[in-house]
């Protein structure tokens, strides 16, 4: 038997996306591929409507039948969830990052080595999905007190309990405990995948990525490490982050010199940071997402239409394979392949 966990973010206005129906066309895509009749189970979690749906198909004397159930034990996702457009503290009930690994850690408990996928549709970023487009602020309400006094966590590993959204730290020791953090990846087969189908947006990675494609020494491929590049129209916000990542500072942000091999450390040092990476280490599988500067967009056309990554981002894809030796998704949608090896 092969298990899916499919995760479907709240459709946020102003920009709404039919998540939960990319979810079933995922269903609709693998029941298609399994040309071996083998048994299929499904779970949605569909984050605005507080649904946990599991789809279940089986093929008795090769014929193939269907068992869905469905089952809300969160509460349903709403404007009134919101003030001037930012989810509120002290909300509960609502479905979060946590009960996707509690899926995922289930099935590492009753059926391990049967995950194939764990998908998450949703916009996103660097960081990870949105599944609420929530704040990691390490704010929350005091004990028994009404919304207002608050407290600050301590320890900048620990999850915010207001925070619904998936980050990088869910999977360090102070969020997931040895045990579960076994369960975890026990789940995954051995061919197992990831999926975040959002945008991994970044405006500096973008625009220093641009600026590096159109750079006058710059080479698409073949550039060696040690070439030395000069740049005289980085933004003030450029040139911060570039000094931030590399813990490196620079005397004129007007006349930026620095060799192709920082650079490239500079992107790797985002790549290292992001969500997808630390989802690949921790299942220890590859994780297909949109690679930072990039983002996904809707499918236009075809029977069961899903996302994919803008194809406008060319010149990035090709510095990632070339100069960082990524591969992409098999199904030629740019999503950018995070193995647990990268370092």
């Amino acid at each position: 038997m092969k298990h899916f966990i499919l995760v479907a973010g709240y459709p946020k206005p102003p920009r709404s996306l039919p998540f939960r129906t990319y979810c079933e066309n995922r269903v609709l895509q693998h029941v298609a591929a399994n040309k071996t009749k083998e048994d299929l189970v499904f779970q949605i979690l569909d984050v605005g409507s507080g649904e946990n749906i599991v789809r279940t198909f089986t093929y008795p004397g090769g014929n193939r039948t269907e068992t869905r159930s469905a089952l809300r034990i969160h509460v349903r996702v709403t404007r009134a969830h919101y003030k001037d457009d930012v989810f509120k503290d002290g909300q509960e009930g609502v479905m979060s990052a946590l009960d996707v690994y509690a899926a995922v850690q289930g099935i590492g408990i009753r059926a391990p080595g049967t995950l194939r996928e764990l998908s998450f549709f949703s916009h996103g970023h660097a960081g990870g999905p949105v599944l609420v487009d929530s704040i990691d602020d390490g704010l929350h309400p005091g004990p028994g007190a009404p919304p207002g006094p608050e407290r600050r966590l301590r320890g900048g590993d620990l999850r915010d309990p207001d925070d619904m959204d998936p980050r990088p730290k869910d999977f360090r020791a102070a969020n997931m405990e040895s045990a579960k953090h076994a369960a975890f990846r026990a789940a995954y087969h051995p061919d197992a995948i990831n999926w975040s189908w959002g945008c991994a947006s970044d405006d500096d990675v973008n625009e220093i990525l641009y600026k590096l494609e159109h750079h006058p020494d710059y080479r698409s491929s073949g550039l060696p490490d040690d070439k030395i590049l000069v740049f005289r129209t980085l933004s003030r916000a450029n040139v911060a982050d570039l000094e931030m990542m590399l813990n490196h500072k620079f005397a004129d942000h007007r006349k930026v010199e620095l060799t192709f091999n920082m650079l490239k450390l500079y992107i790797r040092r985002h790549l290292l940071g992001s969500y997808a990476h630390a989802l690949a280490v921790a299942s220890d599988r590859t994780t297909y997402s949109a690679l930072i500067g990039t983002y996904a967009e809707r499918d236009l056309a075809g029977p069961r239409p899903l996302m994919h990554v803008n194809p406008r981002f060319a010149a990035h894809f090709t510095f990632y394979r070339n100069y960082l030796g990524f591969t992409f998704d098999p199904e030629r949608r740019w999503y950018g392949a995070f193995k647990p090896t990268f370092t």
